[in-house]
């Protein structure tokens, strides 16, 4: 009787705790009433910085709307803060949300740039007051953020492209009406304004997505000369980098669950529409078809690259000349002990920028000498493993140390190093879902670009994930193959 009791009355707290906050949630009118709750937000952001500060809220930080979104509609936070240009009426609606309340203060946004470029950001600047004074940026907010369908919004024709030196601009997000992806053109009030400026300067802009964090350390270290994302212009940002005059101002907008939204629609239905949404409109399956034949492409040559460095590795691991062995054996220590992503953006950033490499030929290159100092001891274990009483009947054959390695000792190695090599493999496969820090639209990076668009959580990162299971088993399959034909 007693455990029913205790039972009973923690499920009446329970309800009354949840009436509690359906009741603070639906009393919110400004950031005053977040006390107590979760809020979600971009990582990095203006809301970020400032809402990091308090202590009467539980913070959760996110890289992509399209999660924040889901963990809203789950209950994992309470209140999603983001720009109000983040989300249109009708994605709302379709998403079931509501504005709780916006913020009172509107943040100016411009284009941050490194500290040493005075002449690009007055120029920039005085462009920008330009379009300000002749009312001509009136109408290029009005044309993006009263849009109805972003799919069928394009910039104006500017004109020719100017052929002086390129302006390399990285957009760091997909969200419309600021900057988003639409076939192979950037789209939204940023690339419009910037396009304009390239006209006017007389240089032809290059676009380049990257993501937030990779696009601060592209723009310090000259890869870029401009990153866009709806950036607000603070204090501490001025700090670091320059920024342009301020192109407009956004405020802030509380995003919570619509208590009053439609019922979700049956099963069938949800799914035809997740299918024409993320697949059909703008032709959205090229991302995936494009991001499929870059990770297939850095995989398969970052392996046979990685295999024949690990081979030479190997040799020097188990030569009889000390300083070559030791070389070997620091290489594999320092290769073992950086984490990949780290090691993939010092390549980028740092070490091949003089050789103007593209992000393709360095992802190749350093997930190869990655995958060298892990298959090279394989292979030195491997062949430990065959008995030196075969390589000694092979010389005694007459064979020489070439033929007796080729045609005794290799065989042998190859098949005892094949479960343990194949398990690398297939691991370098799915570690290149990281090459999107360093600019590279692979078969991860098309998910987040498919989801910045749809705010679909689910669907793309499922298409995503049955393709890589597909790329692993046939990669699997392919060296099962290699090694029952050498077997022969």
């Amino acid at each position: 009787m007693k455990r029913r009791f205790l039972v009973m009355a923690a499920v009446l707290m329970l309800l009354l705790t949840s009436c509690k906050e359906n009741q603070q949630l639906k009393e919110m009118h400004s950031e005053a009433d977040l006390s107590g709750l979760k809020v979600g937000m971009m990582t990095g952001t203006a809301h970020d910085l400032r809402l990091s500060k308090r202590t009467d809220i539980t913070t959760m930080k996110f890289n992509l709307t399209a999660d924040a979104l889901m963990a809203l509609s789950q209950g994992k936070v309470d209140v999603f803060v983001e720009d109000e240009s983040s989300l249109s009426s009708e994605e709302m609606r379709r998403l079931g949300l509501r504005v709780a309340f916006y913020g009172d203060e509107a943040i100016p946004c411009g284009f941050p740039m490194r500290k040493n470029e005075p002449g690009l950001r007055d120029s920039l600047s005085y462009f920008i007051d330009s379009l300000i004074a002749t009312g001509e940026m009136k109408e290029i907010w009005d044309r993006w953020l009263l849009c109805d369908n972003y799919s069928e919004a394009k910039i104006p024709d500017l004109g020719p492209v100017p052929t002086g030196k390129p302006l390399r601009v990285a957009p760091c997000i997909e969200l419309p009406p600021m900057d988003y992806h639409a076939g192979d053109d950037w789209r939204g009030l940023e690339p419009e304004l910037l396009l304009r400026f390239g006209r006017y300067a007389g240089r032809p802009v290059v676009f380049e997505f990257y993501p937030l964090v990779s696009a601060i350390t592209a723009l310090q270290t000259g890869k870029i000369d401009i990153f866009t994302g709806g950036i607000f212009i603070t204090e501490e940002r001025q700090k670091t980098m320059d920024f342009s005059s301020s192109y407009g101002s956004i405020r802030s907008a509380y995003y919570v669950k619509d208590e009053n939204a439609q019922a979700s629609a049956s099963f069938f239905t949800k799914m035809k529409e997740m299918v024409y949404n993320n697949l059909i409109v703008e032709n959205r399956w090229t991302y995936i078809t494009d991001g499929l034949w870059e990770t297939v492409k850095i995989s398969v040559l970052a392996i046979l690259l990685g295999s024949l460095v690990g081979a030479g590795i190997c040799w020097m691991r188990m030569s009889r000349r000390k300083w070559l062995a030791k070389t070997a054996a620091a290489y594999i220590d320092i290769m073992r002990g950086i984490p990949m992503l780290v090691f993939l953006m010092i390549m980028f950033y740092v070490i091949l920028v003089p050789t103007g490499m593209g992000g393709t030929a360095v992802a190749v290159i350093s997930f190869a000498l990655n995958f060298a100092a892990y298959v090279s001891e394989m292979f030195r274990t491997a062949i430990n493993a065959v008995s030196k009483g075969q390589s000694e009947a092979g010389l005694a054959l007459g064979l020489t140390k070439w033929q007796t390695f080729r045609h005794i000792v290799a065989p042998q190695a190859i098949r005892n190093v094949m479960p343990v090599y194949k398990g690398e493999a297939i691991s370098l496969l799915k570690t290149t879902s990281i090459v999107g820090y360093i600019a590279i639209q692979d078969l991860t990076r098309a998910s987040d670009i498919i989801r910045s668009r749809t705010f679909d959580a689910f669907f793309p990162l499922l298409i995503v994930t049955i393709l890589y299971f597909i790329l692993a088993w046939l990669l699997g399959k392919a060296l099962d193959l290699i090694v029952k034909n050498k077997n022969k």
